[in-house]
């Protein structure tokens, strides 16, 4: 074995430990991949089951990691951890009062759909500077792509930029 097989074998376990692995921001927003989610009292499973969430692509906010295990905080401010396989960067949001959908941009533009208080929707695009955000719902079988203030949802920050 020559001085090239262990050059690669060095690299190989060095960034498979994470030290070139881009960290994400924290806090970040994410969503339930699955539709049965328990909520621990701790990172492991050995930590009591807090509560069982039964909803698919409910936006969480991630405050705090611990090897595979993320602690979160759900919108009324309820904390707990869950496995990392249980989460989507997926982007969607939780509709937090009575909105209108708008057809563009632009509050005065024509309104596409008034979405009622706790619908989940998918979150397509927050522009830079912009009270606005393009977001998606889907209702039986139709879908409706508009735009939405984002003080009318629980999903992203006051400032983020989301292309």
């Amino acid at each position: 074995m020559g001085l090239k097989f262990f050059t690669y074998l060095f690299a190989f376990l060095l960034l498979s430990t994470g030290s070139f692995a881009q960290e994400l921001a924290i806090p970040r927003f994410v969503s339930f991949r699955h539709e049965d989610i328990n909520l621990r009292t701790g990172p492991g499973s050995r930590y009591p089951i807090k509560f069982v969430y039964r909803i698919k692509n409910y936006p969480v906010e991630i405050i705090d990691e611990y090897e595979l295990w993320r602690q979160i905080r759900e919108i009324d401010g309820t904390i707990g951890w869950v496995h990392r396989r249980m989460l989507s960067g997926v982007r969607f949001i939780l509709v937090t009062e009575e909105a209108a959908l708008y057809k563009k941009e632009n509050e005065k533009s024509p309104i596409i759909a008034h979405v009622q208080k706790n619908v989940l929707g998918k979150v397509k695009e927050c522009p830079k500077q912009s009270n606005l955000c393009l977001v998606e719902f889907t209702f039986q079988d139709d879908t409706y792509k508009g735009w939405m203030n984002r003080n009318s949802f629980y999903g992203v920050y006051p400032h983020e930029v989301i292309q």
